[in-house]
């Protein structure tokens, strides 16, 4: 925050008080002898000195709490600050803490209106560039640093500036980490740029800080916890006559340490979001977990995650809340989920959470047998070649994960070639119901 500012007026004052130096040496010479007119013009320097070392206390005082506050927005400072603010700076940390802590919905209403006042002005408040972006990368807020470092503005579409496979990959550590993380984002045209990334939240989307101080401050980004500006949406009813085009879908794909596949606590969890058919990569959640008891080879053999790959990962009761805010208000789709479900359950009442909040599910392999009878049993391989699915690296949760959202993808445009087109009617179709398609989609002849 000390910028230019900060440099300008250090130097006014230090001119000042030089000034002021030089004067009492002058009156020492000039009026030695008159012994009236020299302790009168000692005390008039004196008491400038005084006028300028209490403006330099006052603004030193000011400057550094402008230093906090950003360091409260960034999450640069791995310490508790018990330190007060004082006049408007401490009403805007205030409404800061506010905004970060609530656990309620205050997008709406004075309050609502009030925080986010008080978010724009602390961005503005910030030499360092600052922005919010959406879960879609779109600029909402953003400083005037932030518009002349990246030439954008709000609205605009992130990835016109910064490569979006490097945010991707930032914004998942962040969620699943649960903490700020560091990283180097390459612009999309030469050059790269040292950033902050903080998950504010599912749906709530991301903030990004490019210190101008570099990364002095990085080391304070390791610490466990979270940033949360703006609280989740709410939960809002998912009806057998919403439309699929419409529906959110969370692709999940779980590992378990058993022998059997269905067996044994979960030791990966990997999801994507979508929105019918559109695949947001970047909203995703990928997690190893510590199951405390070692992993059979029969179960390394199946999905790839050994014993050595989840020693010393957080237990299950640590991640659940990411895990639970990643499949919040959304419809879990995959193959075998109600498979994937159960683990999830299973490792919860393991942990001792009770009664966990667990998704309504639709599964991506009694779908795909709706449509096509031969395909009964079918592997996940078989599957995403009879909906001519391009091949890809499936290594990890995540891309695990990804390939059950392209999956769903491809069904749901089936779904949609034959006139099925909300949730009653394609669950009607995997219960071997008489689906009645759409008017609007009717099945091709």
């Amino acid at each position: 925050m000390k910028g230019g500012v900060w440099r300008v007026v250090m130097l006014g004052l230090a001119v000042t008080a030089a000034a002021l130096v030089f004067l009492g040496v002058e009156i020492t010479h000039l009026a030695a002898d008159d012994r009236t007119a020299f302790t009168r013009g000692l005390a008039i320097c004196g008491l400038g000195l005084l006028s300028v070392w209490f403006v330099f206390s006052r603004l030193s005082r000011h400057f550094r709490d402008l230093d906090r506050l950003s360091d409260r927005l960034s999450g640069s400072r791995n310490r508790v600050d018990l330190e007060p603010m004082s006049g408007e700076l401490a009403r805007l940390a205030e409404a800061v803490s506010l905004a970060r802590g609530s656990e309620r919905g205050l997008g709406e209403g004075p309050l609502g209106g009030r925080i986010d006042r008080a978010l724009r002005a602390a961005l503005a408040l910030s030499d360092d560039p600052l922005l919010i972006l959406d879960e879609q990368g779109r600029v909402e807020q953003l400083n005037p640093a932030a518009a002349r470092l990246l030439g954008v503005e709000e609205g605009a579409d992130i990835g016109k500036s910064l490569l979006r496979d490097d945010l991707a990959r930032a914004m998942e550590r962040a969620r699943g980490g649960g903490a700020p993380v560091t990283a180097v984002l390459r612009r999309t045209e030469d050059g790269e740029l040292s950033a902050r990334v903080a998950d504010l939240g599912l749906s709530a989307g991301v903030l990004l800080s490019f210190p101008a101080r570099g990364m002095a401050h990085a080391a304070g980004l390791s610490g466990k916890r979270t940033l949360s500006l703006r609280p989740a949406q709410p939960a809002t009813p998912l009806g057998d006559e919403e439309p699929l085009a419409a529906l959110p879908f969370v692709a999940l794909w779980v590992a378990t340490a058993g022998v059997e596949a269905d067996s044994g606590p979960v030791i990966a969890v990997g999801t994507v979001r979508l929105v019918g058919s559109r695949i947001f990569p970047t909203v995703s959640l990928a997690l190893l977990i510590d199951p405390i008891e070692p992993v059979p080879a029969e179960a390394a053999a199946r999905h790839g995650i050994g014993a050595a790959m989840v020693a010393g990962e957080r237990p299950f009761a640590a991640v659940w809340p990411a895990i639970q805010e990643a499949l919040h208000n959304c419809i879990a789709v995959g193959i075998g989920i109600d498979s994937a479900i159960a683990a999830l359950a299973r490792s919860a009442a393991l942990a001792g959470i009770a009664e966990p909040a667990l998704p309504p599910t639709l599964d991506l392999g009694a779908l795909a047998v709706a449509l096509d009878p031969a395909l009964a049993g079918a592997s996940s391989d078989r599957l995403a070649e009879a909906f001519a699915l391009p091949r890809r690296s499936r290594n990890g949760p995540q891309g695990e994960a990804r390939a059950q959202a392209e999956l769903a993808v491809a069904l749901l445009s089936r779904l949609t070639e034959r006139g099925v087109v909300t949730q009653g009617q394609a669950r009607a179709l995997i219960a071997g119901g008489d689906a009645q398609v759409s008017p609007a989609h009717p099945p091709p002849a």
